[in-house]
């Protein structure tokens, strides 16, 4: 069990510039599944966030290392909305 600090992030080039509706891996991003994690959690990689849901590594950010997790979502708002938060979570 570890402690994550969580964000979120939409798909547009608001949160991706010219990254816009692309993940690092190569997978189109879904609400509920997509994550961007650091490199030690390699693609593929099933992280559980408490509260929260369980979530699949498919994408990478420049902020995104240690146990930062970055959660995909549908709309900008939304995103902005989550804040940042300190969730217990495990890889599954």
């Amino acid at each position: 069990m570890s402690t994550f600090e969580v964000t979120a992030y939409c798909g547009g080039a608001c949160c991706n510039g010219k990254w816009a509706g692309q993940t690092a891996s190569g997978k189109t991003p879904c609400e509920g599944r997509t994550c961007a994690a650091g490199k030690q959690y390699p693609f593929g990689t099933r992280i559980q966030l408490d509260g929260i849901g369980t979530f699949v590594v498919e994408d990478r950010g420049g902020a995104i290392s240690g146990n930062r997790i970055d959660i995909y979502m549908n709309n900008h708002n939304a995103a902005n909305n989550f804040g940042r938060r300190r969730v217990t979570g495990r890889v599954v």
